[in-house]
């Protein structure tokens, strides 16, 4: 019968953690609609499309009405626009 040895090894495996940073920009924007705060919302954040890049998220802060009469004038909307600075 032939002997078997085993030998074990021991290899230290060195991981080094890549942290990757993305710095984040808030802007404050002001719209208004005469559709629905949706569409103040959308307007907001194509308007300001225009100049800043990488938009990453709205947050609508703020919602308010114009009343004229009985029915409703027009839409506005306070949002916070989140982008990404490269």
């Amino acid at each position: 019968m032939a002997n078997f040895f085993l030998t074990l090894r021991l290899v230290k495996v060195s991981f080094k953690k890549i942290i990757i940073m993305a710095v984040l920009k808030v802007i404050e924007v002001l719209s208004n609609s005469k559709e629905s705060w949706e569409d103040a919302t959308r307007k907001a954040v194509k308007e300001a499309s225009k100049t800043v890049k990488n938009i990453k998220s709205v947050y609508v802060q703020d919602q308010s009405a114009i009343v004229n009469g009985d029915s409703v004038t027009e839409f506005r909307v306070n949002v916070k626009l989140t982008f990404e600075v490269r």
